[in-house]
């Protein structure tokens, strides 16, 4: 027996209501499936949006947790039939029906179905569907409660749509008018066409927007946006795919309301979560010139009145860029360093961005050689500028007639080069290096680095001026390549000349032994003294008035000279704290160092003899809690302010931990000299206390029990701060007797550990890291629950992400082969207990990433 509804007479007075009071379409579509669902009392109701082009449909499920579901309407369907038919659809045997979506019908149990049109403006907008899990006849009168429900539903969607077509073409007018007038604001191109994509995404009010421009092989690359994120510039949309490629490729305006469906492969996360989008073309002189493309976060109608707005806003953005073709003419030294023809600095960064993207897409190689001319300042001395201007003409014409034509060369700044060479690894790359040396009229010296992902520009140049560094400092006229050694060389280099690498050392070495975190503060000025030379250092702290104050002070012992920071407080001004913020700050007085900080001088500071003084901001969170101000005989090099800036960020993330962390401040310490020593280790360390943590609380320890575990973990490799780097950084396995050097890092660590007395307690757990379960390990041969119970949790956590992580000699397992190895190996090298707690971890955590559920709320 069915069961009894209300008349349909109050249910459509009562939807009446709700649609008065809804404001949007999803509480319109709320109030629909709501109404039929008092009134008709299926199992389920459904509400299925159609797109566009009717080729896909987005379906909700009425009250349930149930993730929204999407299916092509090209194969026979329930929705297909109502749209076609433009009435309602029953069909009381659904799993008979072979026009009927038989994986729907199993998903939703269904055994008899009533599909009901929503259209207005001559189409089928949405379908509501009616869903028994028993055998049921719709009746005529059920029909019509239906139909005229979604009837009703109908005319407020329609309302709704033309108040917000209304809305939208007052919007769109005021984005014409505005966007026209940006056109006389700037002749910066991508300046414009930044202004012209937010106008043209508030226009249609879509989530992000941007202009491609043609890259010369029939794709786009993204030069301008809105809404988009800050590494999207640069992507390169290839020919025939994306909004942007299809535009390119057709020529015409492309829309589509299943955007992850006809992308195939998305050039950037931020677009994984669109549903609709829409492009049109930007031509000029008879070429296409690029696309303007908006997309939306949801499914959207695209109307005819959208699609003009854009295209009138394409057609200023082509305006946009005719002006920049006449403005290159005049600015061509923006991109063109004027004495070698080269590209200059800044054209430089967003050449290599491209040739980023491309090497990304493509996956072939990308070369960048950085070059210094040796010696160069001699001939400038010697001979005068316009010499050396002569020099530096002949040195590009040399490079370019050894470079390929879509070889990229920029003269980067003074005498130095780069060179950037696609489709060239670091062999091939060197070759070519060799012979430009070779060829160049001056000697000079080469950093060769290969791209690899994930870097940036930034960090591909970077790696190749550490290797031009080092090419510099071992005897110039040499080409060197970037690589681990690189960083080994650098560091031994650096050890004998008192470098920054060996003055970080010292530095932890000094907060290790200070007893607190606050004594390592107190204990700066006097390192920053000794090893800067300084005259003198104060460190002053921020009080609330907003006022600084001196805690203490430092000078070379017996100076006679009297002192220069002799003020306990000084009044402070609005502007401290965001001048602070800005980071490092020098002057050549200290009475303009004051007032560059916002602090009141004196007289006497006026007085200061001139030489070079630094304020150091010692910040938490971002704000300010103090600063450093030192005074040096001599100018400091940006290097040395740059260390020293680094080493007052250092203190004050150990000075401001926050104690919910349960850390104390010799554990931050000791983990900052292990990141310090050698980045792996840490990372390693970082994802070990994660896994050794989780697994120690399901094995059942007390909190005061878990707390070792984590400490340990994060310290477990500390013993190798003592490590020779030959060893610690060798690419290849490790010989005999090298394995009898590394094997004393677990006892190099206990020493280290019993010698702070915050500490000692953690020493066994690092000692007996490496013993095994069956009595084979090292360094004393314990077995079973003789070892320590954090280092049996510790040992497997450690084994099973290193397995995980790719080294210089050998490549990462996959996570289902490291866990066979720990099942294999349980009982033997592991304690099978914690091979079961890590192993159900793993589990629970490869099931949350895969499900389905984690995905919808992620999004």
């Amino acid at each position: 027996m069915l069961p009894t509804t209300p008349s349909p007479l109050s249910a459509a007075h009562r939807l009446s209501e709700a649609l008065l009071a809804a404001r949007s379409p999803e509480l319109v579509g709320e109030a629909l499936m709501a109404a039929v669902q008092t009134s008709l009392a299926p199992d389920d109701v459904h509400l299925v949006e159609v797109s566009q082009d009717g080729d896909v449909a987005h379906g909700t499920v009425d009250g349930s947790q149930a993730p929204p579901y999407r299916q092509w309407l090209g194969a026979p369907s329930l929705v297909s039939r109502v749209i076609a038919s433009g009435a309602p659809v029953a069909v009381p045997d659904a799993p008979g029906d072979p026009a009927i979506r038989q994986d729907l019908v199993e998903r939703f149990a269904a055994a008899s179905l009533l599909g009901v049109p929503v259209r207005w403006g001559g189409a089928v907008r949405f379908v509501a569907i009616v869903i028994s899990r028993e055998r049921r006849v719709f009746g005529e009168d059920e029909v019509r409660v239906a139909e005229t429900l979604a009837n009703q539903a109908a005319v407020a969607l329609a309302l709704l749509e033309a108040e917000r077509n209304r809305v939208a073409r007052a919007e769109q007018n005021a984005a014409l008018t505005r966007a026209a007038i940006s056109l006389n604001a700037s002749l910066e191109l991508v300046e414009v066409l930044e202004t012209l994509s937010r106008e043209a995404n508030l226009a249609v009010g879509g989530s992000l927007a941007g202009v491609y421009l043609a890259d010369g092989a029939g794709g786009g690359v993204a030069t301008a946006g809105h809404n988009t994120p800050d590494d999207w510039k640069g992507i390169v949309m290839p020919h025939g795919e994306g909004i942007a490629g299809r535009v390119l490729k057709t020529g015409r305006a492309f829309v589509t309301n299943a955007y992850q469906d006809d992308v195939k492969r998305s050039p950037h996360p931020a677009l994984r979560r669109l549903k609709t989008a829409v492009g049109v073309p930007m031509a000029w002189n008879g070429e296409l010139k690029g696309a303007l493309s908006v997309g939306f976060s949801e499914m959207r109608w695209v109307t005819d009145d959208d699609l003009r707005t854009l295209e009138a806003i394409a057609a200023l953005a082509v305006a946009a860029c005719r002006n920049a073709e006449a403005y290159e003419q005049a600015t061509h030294a923006a991109v063109t360093d004027t004495l070698t023809g080269l590209l200059n600095h800044g054209a430089l960064y967003l050449q290599v961005r491209v040739e980023i993207s491309r090497a990304r897409r493509t996956g072939a190689p990308l070369a960048c050689l950085l070059l210094d001319l040796d010696d160069f300042k001699a001939i400038n001395d010697e001979h005068g500028h316009q010499a050396g201007d002569g020099v530096l003409r002949k040195v590009a014409t040399a490079f370019r007639s050894q470079l390929r034509d879509h070889d990229v060369a920029a003269r980067y700044g003074g005498d130095e080069f780069v060179l950037l060479l696609p489709d060239t690894d670091a062999a091939a790359g060197r070759v070519v290096a060799d012979r430009i040396a070779a060829a160049s009229p001056v000697a000079c010296s080469i950093g060769l680095a290969q791209w690899e992902e994930p870097l940036s520009a930034d960090e591909l140049i970077g790696r190749a001026d550490r290797a031009l560094l080092l090419a510099k400092r071992g005897g110039k006229h040499r080409v060197e390549v970037a690589g681990a050694d690189i960083e080994e060389e650098l560091e031994l280099m650096e050890l004998r000349v008192g470098s920054p690498a060996a003055t970080l050392r010292e530095f932890w070495e000094m907060v290790a032994r200070a007893e607190s975190a606050r004594d390592a503060l107190l204990t700066l000025p006097s390192f920053l003294r000794r090893v800067t030379g300084a005259e003198e250092v104060a460190l002053y702290e921020l009080e609330d008035s907003g006022d600084v104050v001196r805690t203490t002070f430092a000078r070379p012992p017996g100076d006679p000279r009297a002192r220069i920071f002799t003020r306990a407080r000084i009044a402070a001004g609005p502007a401290l704290e965001p001048r602070l913020a800005l980071g490092a700050i020098t002057r050549p007085s200290l009475a303009v160092l004051l007032a560059a900080l916002d602090l009141k001088s004196t007289p006497r500071d006026r007085g200061t003899a001139v030489g070079s003084f630094a304020a150091f901001p010692l910040l938490h969170a971002g704000r300010p809690q103090g600063l450093i101000i030192m005074r040096a005989q001599r100018d400091m090099s940006s290097e040395r302010v740059h260390l020293i800036a680094g080493l007052a960020r250092q203190t004050m993330a150990i000075f401001a931990a926050r104690p919910e962390n349960g850390s104390p401040a010799a554990v931050q310490a000791l983990a900052a000299a292990i990141e310090a020593r050698d980045n792996y280790t840490h990372a390693h360390s970082e994802q070990v206390v994660s896994l050794a943590t989780d697994v120690a609380r399901l094995l059942g320890l007390s909190p005061a029990e878990v707390e070792p575990v984590r400490h340990g973990a994060l310290l477990h490799d500390v013993g190798k701060l003592a490590i020779p780097n030959e060893i610690l950084h060798k690419p290849g396995p490790l010989t005999p007797d090298e394995w009898v050097v590394m094997a004393e890092h677990p006892v190099i660590g206990e020493r280290i550990l019993q010698r702070t007395p915050q500490l000692g307690h953690l020493a066994p757990i690092v000692r007996h890291e490496h013993e095994r379960w069956d009595g084979g390990g090292y360094p004393d041969g314990l077995a079973g629950r003789a070892i320590p119970v954090a280092s049996r949790i510790i040992l497997a956590c450690d084994a099973y992400n290193a397995m995980i992580t790719t080294r210089p000699y050998r490549e990462a397992m996959s996570s289902a082969d490291a866990m066979e190895e720990l099942r294999a190996k349980s009982g033997a090298q592991f304690d099978p207990l914690v091979v079961e707690a890590l192993l159900e971890l793993l589990g629970a955590v490869s099931a949350l990433r895969a499900s389905p559920a984690s995905v919808v709320s992620a999004s």
